[in-house]
């Protein structure tokens, strides 16, 4: 039996551990630490796990001595990686691959803080995972094995899609994109309310339908992954649909915003690395 040894079960930690519990089933021994046991840890340990083993333990000397972990993902703050990777040092063999989803730490980083010559993937996945649906993309150091890439993107790929990058400077505009990118459909969203309000509507109705509408656009996009047709498909010319996106896409200011959106929050994603 394989062990995936999870550090950090918050928000993001909790929902990625769900996933794997739930789709990886059999063959994998789960353990979290933690030193919180968070609503999402107590509702796992609340249910049967089927055909898998977890555990979860509040500090690394909880930990069995003999542990050999297949997988190390760590999902604390990034400020807190090193002192957890000093903590499982003696843990960490050849076999296995340090997985960070920390925000701007570098392969290099992990590496120089391990001391051990791991193999090193570094995840961004996005806020999607507490439904089932993130999008994550990752980069893998050299030392990285197929067999290592496969068992990581049969992780990410069970709280949704994975794919893989091969430059990690990418990483920051992956951050910008994905990772920060539902706050901005969130924001969409807020401004969607407040227009309809302030045009007259009431908060109820407002927020159900602009809530309702980017829920739809989001399935619909899902069935269909091509935002160019879809909007053509539901403008008819000299329409509604036209009026508004003239208002919204003129002189290019909607293009220069979201330009600006991936922009500032790539450059940050570097000052923080």
């Amino acid at each position: 039996m394989e062990t995936i040894l999870l550090i950090g079960a918050g928000r993001m930690g909790g929902a990625m551990l769900r996933g794997w519990i739930n789709a990886m089933g059999g063959g994998f021994h789960f353990i979290a630490l933690d030193p919180h046991a968070g609503p999402m840890l107590t509702d796992i340990e609340d249910e049967p796990v089927p055909g898998s083993r977890f555990t979860h333990v509040a500090e690394a000397r909880d930990l069995p001595p003999d542990l050999r972990p297949k997988v190390v993902v760590l999902a604390t703050k990034p400020q807190l990686i090193n002192q957890a990777i000093a903590d499982l040092r003696k843990y960490i063999v050849s076999e296995t691959v340090l997985v960070s989803v920390a925000a701007g730490v570098s392969t290099q980083s992990i590496n120089a803080a391990a001391s051990t010559g791991a193999a090193i993937v570094r995840v961004m996945p996005n806020i999607g995972a507490l439904v089932g649906n993130s999008v994550s993309a990752g980069f893998a150091s050299p030392k990285t094995t197929q067999s290592q890439k496969t068992l990581v993107e049969k992780l990410f790929a069970s709280v949704g899609q994975m794919t893989w990058l091969d430059k990690e400077e990418d990483m920051h505009l992956v951050t910008a994109v994905s990772g920060s990118g539902p706050a901005y459909y969130f924001a969409f969203c807020e401004a969607m309310i407040a227009a309809a309000e302030a045009e007259g509507l009431s908060a109820e109705v407002a927020r159900a339908l602009a809530i309702g509408t980017v829920t739809s656009a989001g399935q619909l996009l899902a069935r269909e992954p091509d935002p160019s047709h879809l909007r053509e498909t539901v403008t008819s010319p000299n329409g509604t649909t036209a009026a508004g996106l003239a208002a919204l896409l003129s002189n290019g200011a909607f293009a220069r915003l979201s330009h600006d959106a991936i922009r500032a929050a790539a450059k940050r994603s570097q000052e923080l690395s």
